[in-house]
C-alpha cells in the first residue's frame, strides 16, 4: 500500500522580527493516497518494523513522543538526508544548503514547489506569515537571521516540541531546537505555503 499521509506545510514571513501576527486563515490539506495493493504478511511486518524503528528514532532527537509520529514520508526523507554535509550553493546529497534542503524537501514530500532562496521563500506570496512560535504546526518554515544586514539568511522546516530540520553550516542536515540561545536569538518568523483547492491529490 502506497502512503497515506496528511500535510499542513509551511513558509515563509513579515520582514519584522517582532510580528505577532496569527495566521488566521485555513487552507485544505493535501492527502496522497495510491491503490489498494495486496502485500504479503511477512513484507507488512518488516514494514512496520522498519517504521516503528523510524518513530522511535527520531523521537529520541525530537522528544516528540513516537506514537505521535504519523507523517512517516517526512521522516523518511529526513532520514535520507540526516547528517549530509553543507554546501552554500549546493543541491545534492554531496552537500546542500539551507534553502536548497527545504525546496527539496517541499518537492519530495509534499510535491509542493517553492523559490530556490531562503530570501524568495521568505517574500513568497503563497506563504501565510506569521510571527508567534506559538502558532507552529509540523510543516512551518522557520525562518532566521544569521547574517547581520540580511531579513533573513536561513530557513528550516519545524517538527514540533520546539525542534526542526534544517541544514546548518556547522552540522549538516541536522535537528535543532528553537529553545537552543543560538537559534532563539535570531528567529525572525514562520510562515505557512498555503494549499488552495483543486490541488490535492486524491
Amino acid at each position: 500500500m502506497k502512503p497515506l499521509y496528511i500535510l499542513t506545510v509551511a513558509a515563509a514571513v513579515l520582514a519584522g522580527c517582532g510580528s505577532q501576527k496569527k495566521s488566521t486563515k485555513s487552507y485544505d490539506t493535501i492527502i496522497l493516497k495510491g491503490d489498494t495493493v495486496a502485500v504479503p504478511r511477512t513484507a507488512m511486518d518488516s514494514a512496520m518494523m522498519r517504521n516503528e524503528l523510524l518513530r522511535q528514532k527520531y523521537s529520541s532527537h525530537t522528544g516528540i513522543p513516537a506514537d505521535s509520529i504519523h507523517n512517516l514520508p517526512l521522516y523518511r526523507f529526513i532520514d535520507r538526508w540526516l547528517n549530509t554535509p553543507y554546501l552554500w550553493g549546493g543541491t545534492d546529497e554531496r552537500g546542500i544548503d539551507c534553502s536548497a534542503f527545504i525546496q527539496r524537501l517541499l518537492g519530495d514530500v509534499y510535491h509542493i514547489e517553492i523559490p530556490r532562496t531562503s530570501v524568495q521563500q521568505f517574500f513568497n506570496r503563497s506563504i501565510e506569515p506569521f510571527g508567534s512560535r506559538h502558532y507552529l504546526s509540523e510543516g512551518d518554515l522557520v525562518f532566521f537571521r544569521t547574517t547581520q544586514g540580511k531579513v533573513v539568511s536561513h530557513v528550516g522546516l519545524y517538527l514540533g516540541n520546539n525542534t526542526f530540520v534544517n541544514a546548518s553550516v556547522s552540522k549538516g542536515v541536522s535537528i535543532a531546537s528553537l529553545n537552543d540561545p543560538y537559534w532563539k536569538q535570531r528567529y525572525v518568523a514562520a510562515g505557512r505555503v498555503k494549499v488552495n483547492k483543486g490541488t490535492a491529490h486524491k
